[in-house]
C-alpha cells in the first residue's frame, strides 16, 4: 500500500517538475493530471473504504450463517437444499477475496482479516 503510494506520488511530483520546463510541459500536465485523478479519486477512497466493505461482508455473513443454521434445525430439508447454492457461491465470493488478498496490486485494496473467515459448510 505504501508502495504504490510513494509511486503514485513520485509520478505527480514527475509530471509536476515536466509541467516546468519548456519543452515537455504538455506531457507533465497530461501525466499530473491523469496520476492525480487515479490517485485522489479511485486509489485514496479504496483504501479508505476497504474496512468498512470487510466489516459488511462479515455482517453478511454472520447473518446468512445463522438464517441457515435456524433451518439445519428445524429440520426443513427443502430450504436447506435451497441455501445450499447460496453457501456456494458465498464461499466462491470468500475465496476471491482471499485470492485477490495474495496478489502483488490488489492486495492493498482488500481487508488482511479476510484470510482468518472459514468457509461456511
Amino acid at each position: 500500500m505504501i508502495i504504490t503510494i510513494v509511486i503514485l506520488l513520485a509520478l505527480i511530483a514527475f509530471g509536476f517538475y515536466l509541467s516546468t520546463t519548456d519543452r515537455y510541459y504538455i506531457l507533465g500536465i497530461f501525466i499530473t493530471v491523469i496520476i492525480g485523478f487515479f490517485t485522489f479519486f479511485f486509489h485514496i477512497p479504496a483504501l479508505l473504504l476497504n474496512e468498512y466493505d470487510y466489516e459488511k461482508f462479515v455482517i453478511k455473513r454472520d447473518a446468512f450463517e445463522s438464517t441457515l443454521n435456524e433451518t439445519r434445525k428445524g429440520g426443513r430439508v427443502l430450504e436447506a437444499a435451497a441455501i445450499i447454492r447460496e453457501v456456494s457461491e458465498w464461499n466462491i465470493e470468500l475465496a476471491e477475496r482471499k485470492y485477490n488478498n495474495t496478489t502483488l496490486f490488489l492486495d492493498q485494496y482488500v481487508d488482511d482479516r479476510i484470510m482468518d473467515i472459514k468457509p461456511i459448510k
